[in-house]
């Protein structure tokens, strides 16, 4: 796809990099470099552990990028948010331990953005919050006593996500901003995973995001369109509806990445190793696609592409002459 029909984001997650599953990296990153994204976003997970070299995973990343700008003509924007095994040991057990990850990814790379000329916002939340500074004792007494690989956004977080968009609507690209394409990125679950059998950690309390309604209700708010997320290896596609505070159904759709490259897993075994394309036409439309690979084979993408959001009406350019709009009905 050129970028004069629209473009690509790459979407990947639970890499888990372990010194052991590089080959497998490799073979994603490949894939990267042939899809030519605008954006590419990782949710999350990219070593197996806190103790493990994120530095080699970054810079095959970084390498990847790169390699799309030399072919392609232009650098892809990196967007990250990191999942509960980049922070703790197992990604369950320990101190939140954060430096690697905030000392490799720049705050740009991290935080919000949005782009007036490609129309679309990114919102990222650090879904591995221990417990809410705002609850009080017992409240975060009984959060440190659970496994951290639950999934938590502070209120602080979600304020700061509203206060960032408030002042988008009512910049001077407010008009955009309110037609772009919204997507969110977290690590963690805030929808059921739908299983057709069951794992052997099916407990969803060690996967779901504890406020997954709170997150869910700014976003239905905010007219976002898309989250993604990983964190269970398990892909899949569904929406959130909700009413808003006029009454008024609105929905949100949620789109989560299997492992992209974990190299042993009971979920990767059945379900494969995966990675989304999301594709945002010309005319507004956006549409994923998942991949997947199975055992040694190829990554060959899934039987259907998703319809994500329709066509939207193009804007009136501000320089666009009245002669341009009336001429035709004047009979000019």
């Amino acid at each position: 796809m050129s970028q004069s029909d629209g473009f690509n984001i790459f979407h990947m997650s639970d890499l888990h990099f372990n010194g052991k599953n590089l080959e497998l990296i490799k073979i994603v990153l490949h894939h990267l470099v042939e899809a030519a994204p605008r954006y590419v976003f990782i949710t999350g997970d990219f070593v197996e552990g806190p103790a493990d070299d994120l530095d080699v995973a970054v810079t095959m990343i970084r390498n990847a990028i790169r390699e799309v700008e030399r072919v392609s003509g232009f650098l892809p924007m990196l967007k990250v948010v990191p999942g509960n095994h980049d922070f703790f040991y197992k990604g369950t057990y320990g101190l939140r331990r954060t430096w690697k990850f905030y000392r490799l990814f720049t705050e740009e790379e991290r935080g919000n953005g949005f782009s007036p000329e490609d129309m679309i916002a990114v919102a990222t939340f650090d879904s591995n919050q221990i417990f809410e500074p705002r609850g009080g004792i017992w409240r975060k007494t009984i959060q440190l006593m659970r496994a951290m690989s639950h999934g938590l956004i502070i209120e602080r977080d979600l304020d700061a996500f509203s206060e960032w968009t408030r002042q988008l609507r009512q910049s001077h690209d407010g008009e955009k901003y309110a037609r772009s394409f919204k997507v969110a990125l977290l690590h963690h679950h805030p929808m059921p995973t739908r299983y057709s059998f069951l794992p052997r950690m099916a407990d969803e309390g060690f996967m779901m995001l504890e406020n997954a309604g709170a997150l869910l209700y700014r976003l239905i708010q905010e007219n976002f369109d898309l989250i993604i997320h990983g964190h269970r290896h398990f892909p899949q596609f569904c929406r959130a509806v909700y009413k808003n505070q006029d009454g008024e159904e609105r929905s949100v759709a949620v789109l989560a990445c299997g492992s992209s490259a974990k190299k042993h897993d009971d979920l990767t075994r059945i379900v494969g190793h995966n990675f989304n394309i999301i594709r945002i036409s010309w005319d507004g439309s956006v549409h994923a696609e998942q991949y997947f690979r199975r055992s040694t084979g190829a990554f060959l993408p899934g039987p259907n592409r998703t319809l994500i959001r329709g066509p939207r009406k193009p804007l009136i350019s501000q320089t666009t002459k009245l002669g341009d709009w009336f001429g035709p009905i004047m009979g000019h």
